[in-house]
């Protein structure tokens, strides 16, 4: 009996000051499948992001990092080699830049329609320029629709949003 007691107050012991000693070293803020997101990723990207746009929240600085995780997983399917930042970039040229195709009747009908804001500039100086316009209106929405099916497949579990 005495050596259970005593061995029962050493565990007790044992685990009372291991416990006491332990240190949280990062939180996690939200999974992607199987990536963590650290409160301390979290606080390196909203710094750099918030120098740039003071007002942006939380909330969407969280999405974009999950959007962010979600395409770096895509591309890393791809591609062997390379930084995050071009891996991405070459990802988005590959499944979705590619795929874009601005008409010149599609150029023609916006300046068209939008003569007003124009005035007296010729459609051959403004061209090009709405052209980018359009394709970029068109990537934006052709890379939200990608990144909505990607989290649909995907397994995200947001814990807080600092």
């Amino acid at each position: 009996m005495v050596k259970f007691i005593l061995a029962s107050v050493t565990l007790f012991n044992l685990f009372f000051f291991s416990m006491a000693f332990t240190e949280v070293i990062d939180r996690v803020v939200a999974y992607v499948d199987s990536y963590a997101i650290t409160l301390r990723d979290f606080e390196k990207v909203a710094d750099k992001t918030k120098e740039k746009i003071p007002q942006i929240k939380n909330e969407e600085i969280l999405n974009t990092m999950i959007n962010r995780v979600l395409l770096l997983k895509k591309a890393k399917e791809l591609f062997i080699e390379g930084k995050d930042e071009e891996l991405i970039n070459n990802y988005i040229d590959l499944k979705i830049k590619s795929t874009i195709v601005i008409s010149e009747s599609e150029i023609r009908q916006y300046y068209e329609q939008n003569k007003t804001q124009f005035k007296d500039i010729p459609y051959a100086s403004v061209r090009n320029e709405i052209e980018k316009y359009l394709f970029e209106k068109e990537l934006n929405k052709k890379l939200k629709n990608y990144l909505e099916e990607l989290k649909e497949t995907s397994d995200i579990k947001i814990i807080f949003i600092p």
